[in-house]
């Protein structure tokens, strides 16, 4: 059996895979800034953007806005693809799942404005019981503008539409302030579980007007001649009926 060569003293192995060659190897991939196998790549300092925590869920949520209004059966995959970022990335800001903290998070949105259109008219009913047909007029007007700039139907639709968006959680706060909001105005009522479920149920009817309007069943001066003589029927025929049984 051959004897085994001699190796000088102070020689490395230069085979493949040997300790000198992987230090070569990852010489050049420092070198060349390819990442070696294995390894994940990153993007170069120069190229990434930094945002705070709150413009990048902004930015995801403008995006998402982009992909789902045209097309509500995209998926999360295409909002983050858009946004180019990763899935992880987008429900880190939205958890939850899916699209529907995404539909959320719009709805939340929209709606943020609407108790400052209702504010100083709802005071104006209480106040001036003779005015009540001109503030309701100015309510709804307001109302309708508002329904104008969201401009989406699915906002005023049926919540099982997008699963996860808890729209219908959303929907039955919002009444309640509403409804509150109304009732402050009107005086404190005799029977207030009465008064409040009549006040909730026209609001209920006035989101399916306004979802009407938006997909062009009505017109807007429709909209507005239904909602106002509703809400006046309700000031000065419901609730006072309530009030007196």
């Amino acid at each position: 059996m051959p004897a085994n060569t001699p190796q000088s003293p102070g020689t490395r192995s230069t085979a493949p895979g040997g300790k000198s060659a992987k230090k070569r190897t990852r010489a050049r991939t420092k070198a060349s800034g390819v990442p070696g196998p294995g390894s994940t790549p990153r993007v170069p300092e120069s190229e990434r953007q930094r945002f705070s925590p709150e413009v990048r869920r902004a930015k995801i949520l403008e995006v998402a806005k982009q992909v789902l209004l045209p097309n509500p059966q995209a998926t999360l995959g295409e909002v983050a693809e858009a946004a180019g970022v990763t899935r992880q990335l987008v429900s880190l800001y939205f958890p939850g799942g899916g699209t529907g903290p995404l539909y959320a998070a719009m709805f939340d949105e929209y709606i943020a404005a609407l108790p400052g259109i209702l504010g100083e008219d709802l005071a104006a009913i209480g106040s001036e019981p003779e005015g009540i047909r001109e503030a309701t007029t100015r309510i709804v007007r307001g109302v309708l503008e508002w329904v104008e700039r969201v401009g989406q139907p699915w906002v005023f639709s049926d919540v099982g539409n997008h699963p996860g968006s808890y729209l219908g959680e959303r929907w039955q706060r919002l009444d309640e302030i509403t409804a509150e909001m109304l009732m402050t105005a009107l005086g404190k009522p005799k029977h207030p579980a009465r008064v409040r479920t009549a006040i909730i149920a026209e609001l209920r009817s006035t989101v399916a007007i306004a979802r009407r309007m938006l997909e062009g069943e009505v017109t807007d001066d429709e909209a507005e001649l239904i909602m106002t003589e509703r809400f006046v029927a309700l000031y000065t025929v419901v609730i006072p009926a309530l009030e007196a049984a």
